[in-house]
């Protein structure tokens, strides 16, 4: 992994000036990206002027960034409750310098989030390639990527490793998850953790698959999951963007968009960049719209992103269930939903509540997510044990407390309106802090999505 000190070097060496944030992004190589074109389906320039992907964080669950590469460096999120190389769990998450993101290839303490792949690093640039005038754009070009490394160098991980990524992006403030990753093997832990990052509000997005195949019929895992928050995606090719890749998997009832996935140009992890063809690329078209409809639209669950997605897709005559992703459709139809209250009442949902040391210098850490309509919630109250510990303003969906002191063996949270009245609760058990990567090399096989 790149040093911490260098990154944070390169945010402000690459940084894209202030004068020009609602630009059209003007890059080197961006006349060889089809997809961003003007005439392309996918509409983007148009959704650009409405949203640039700003304060949103995407997950790359995958093989890796190369986080020093030019258009990479100013959107690679930070753990800022984290200090890099000191080798302790700073925030008392389970992890030992997630400063960037967690490495679940090895059971090792330390994070490598280098790619020895390259595929995770062409995925993300996709997704927030920054606009800086040094190479390609994103389609979320001012979005936060996560890494989580659950692919090695070969291309290959575990399920097991799968499910505690995708835990671990839903616990730490990612908004969209993107998995350019399959097997054909399902596992119930995978399908857990989605259901666990539904009820932290995060979008999952994944790739259908590169064996022209009907995945309704040979199914195909995790894209073949039924959830409320999840995505399949198909692969077009360069025809405007209007017809299906030769490789692609498809099914009306399993995989709901197409998007470009033939002939992308994105970021390297030799530091330049390359074409890759694979519905590993599709899907990080449909994770960055995602991302300019939740900065526009911050309030919308992920199942009405989901559902904004697959009701502003264009009509096509090929065997997906909504059509093709039209990036300025959604970001619109989002922008106008931000207005009023579509969502069921608020709920509240306890991510972690941890405990790490011991006696009165124990540190107590509770992270919970907030989903549905909030505008009537003026603070959140954090128990402990039965004592008030914290009061929280609203913010983002994701919140977390920490305090010093005692662990209490019960934690409460309540959302309460301006009269100090209960609005939405929720309570857990505080535990020890569990170290992650335990069983990370179980489970069946996942692999890349790319290059078939």
């Amino acid at each position: 992994m790149a040093p911490r000190s260098t990154v944070c070097a390169l945010l402000v060496a690459l940084a894209v000036p202030a004068s020009a944030l609602g630009q059209a992004p003007d890059e080197q190589r961006q006349d060889e990206q089809w997809a961003v074109r003007a005439g392309a389906v996918l509409r983007l320039p148009g959704a650009w002027e409405l949203s640039q992907g700003a304060g949103v964080v995407v997950a790359v669950i995958d093989s890796g960034t190369r986080l020093d590469h030019s258009d990479l460096a100013p959107n690679a999120w930070v753990n800022f409750g984290e200090l890099s190389g000191n080798g302790a769990d700073d925030d008392g998450n389970g992890y030992v310098d997630d400063v960037h993101g967690v490495d679940l290839t090895t059971k090792s303490a330390s994070q490598d989030l280098s790619d020895g792949n390259g595929h995770g690093t062409h995925v993300a640039g996709i997704i927030a390639g920054a606009a800086n005038r040094r190479g390609i754009v994103g389609v979320a070009f001012r979005a936060r990527i996560m890494t989580v490394k659950v692919l090695s160098a070969s291309g290959a991980g575990t399920t097991a490793a799968l499910a505690e990524g995708i835990r671990y992006a839903a616990a730490n403030g990612a908004r969209i998850i993107n998995m350019s990753l399959g097997g054909d093997q399902p596992d119930e832990r995978v399908r857990e953790a989605i259901a666990v990052a539904a009820g932290a509000n995060v979008l999952v997005v994944c790739s259908a698959g590169n064996d022209a195949r009907d995945i309704d019929v040979q199914p195909s895992y995790p894209v073949s999951f039924a959830a409320p928050n999840l995505i399949g995606v198909a692969a077009t090719s360069p025809v405007e963007g209007r017809r299906l890749g030769g490789f692609s998997n498809f099914g009306r009832t399993t995989v709901a968009l197409a998007a470009p996935g033939e002939d992308v140009l994105s970021s390297t992890s030799d530091g330049g960049h390359g074409f890759l063809s694979g519905t590993s690329m599709a899907a990080p078209h449909v994770s960055g719209v995602a991302a300019l409809m939740a900065a526009v639209a911050p309030r919308l669950s992920a199942p009405e992103l989901r559902a904004q997605l697959l009701q502003n897709a264009v009509p096509a005559s090929i065997p997906v269930g909504s059509g093709f992703l039209d990036a300025l459709g959604s970001v619109r139809a989002a922008a106008g939903a931000s207005g009023i209250s579509l969502g069921q009442p608020p709920r509240l949902r306890i991510l972690q509540a941890r405990f790490a040391g011991r006696g009165r210098g124990a540190q107590t850490l509770v992270r919970f997510a907030v989903t549905g309509a909030t505008d009537q919630v003026r603070r959140y109250r954090v128990m402990l044990g039965g004592r008030r510990a914290a009061e929280l303003a609203p913010g983002p969906k994701v919140l977390t407390m920490r305090k010093r002191g005692r662990p209490a063996r019960t934690a409460r949270v309540l959302a309460l309106d301006a009269a100090g009245q209960s609005l939405a609760r929720a309570s857990a058990r505080v535990r020890a802090v569990r170290k992650g990567k335990r069983n990370v090399d179980r489970g069946s096989r996942v692999g890349v999505e790319s290059e078939p």
